[in-house]
């Protein structure tokens, strides 16, 4: 949700909470919005943060703390923590996909995070179109994965039976509902069309799930039955699993991150 202030406002909270830390090292940053990778600048961030767009967050917290920073998207974040701490640990090609207010989706290639070399900064996995017949130019995302598959559509349609299923706490609390159960299950075979689809074309090992969602037995396991069932034969093998880290794992892979640069290079041990 925006802060009063925008961007701007929550930057200088940031830096207000690390101050009584000093002295420290370096600083690693897991954030919303479309991170360039080399310059740390905010590409793109929708209203929920006004301003944050074209900020240079990097620049921000080096001219503050005088220390190297690393600037990451909160979801690459995760994928790293992920493969380095988690639920891809010794694994060097894996998709980490979020389910939440959106879908986010970070793509680790022979280690490394893979940004594409196109206009924007990174690949957006939520932007696979999945109903094509619902496309609108009016509204770029009509269609889309996230639009159908995010946590956030879950809820909506949930609430549709019942107004008070606004999370997916809730939802999955009313399971034992015949009408909220078969909600839940559609929500699944959408959320399975998007995986399998993302499996075909990049043909990894493993498929980390992440989000409140995904720590639902019923959803996880729901999605691994469904994605099993409907792949490609030659795709049979690859393993879907649940993210291990939870909210940690931006943190854990903004910190990752920075030890990959060298910037923390035998100063820490995570």
């Amino acid at each position: 949700m925006a802060r009063k202030g925008g961007a701007p406002a929550v930057l200088e909270r940031a830096a207000a909470l690390l101050r009584p830390l000093l002295p420290f090292d370096f600083i690693g940053v897991s954030t919303a919005g479309q991170v360039d990778p080399g310059t740390g600048v905010i590409r793109y961030a929708n209203e929920n943060l006004p301003g944050y767009t074209g900020m240079d967050v990097k620049g921000f917290f080096e001219a503050r703390f005088h220390v190297p920073a690393v600037i990451l998207n909160d979801v690459c974040a995760a994928a790293l923590g992920e493969g380095a701490y988690g639920a891809a640990q010794g694994v060097r090609d894996y998709l980490c996909i979020t389910y939440g207010t959106g879908i986010g989706g970070g793509v680790v290639l022979d280690g490394r995070l893979y940004y594409g070399s196109g206009p924007s900064a990174g690949g957006m996995l939520g932007g696979l179109i999945l109903h094509p017949e619902d496309m609108d130019p009016r509204d770029p995302f009509a269609g889309t994965y996230e639009r159908y598959a995010s946590a956030t559509a879950l809820c909506l349609a949930a609430s549709r039976l019942d107004p008070s299923l606004t999370s997916g706490r809730a939802v999955f609390q009313r399971m034992k509902d015949p009408s909220v159960r078969a909600v839940v299950d559609a929500w699944l075979d959408q959320a399975a069309a998007g995986i399998v689809s993302l499996i075909h074309v990049y043909n990894v090992p493993r498929v980390v799930l992440g989000g409140g969602v995904m720590e639902q037995p019923y959803a996880i396991q729901g999605v691994q039955a469904r994605t099993k069932a409907l792949l490609i034969p030659g795709f049979h093998g690859v393993q879907v699993v649940g993210a291990k880290l939870g909210n940690m794992a931006g943190l854990y892979g903004a910190a990752y991150q920075v030890l990959q640069t060298g910037l923390g290079e035998g100063c820490y041990d995570l």
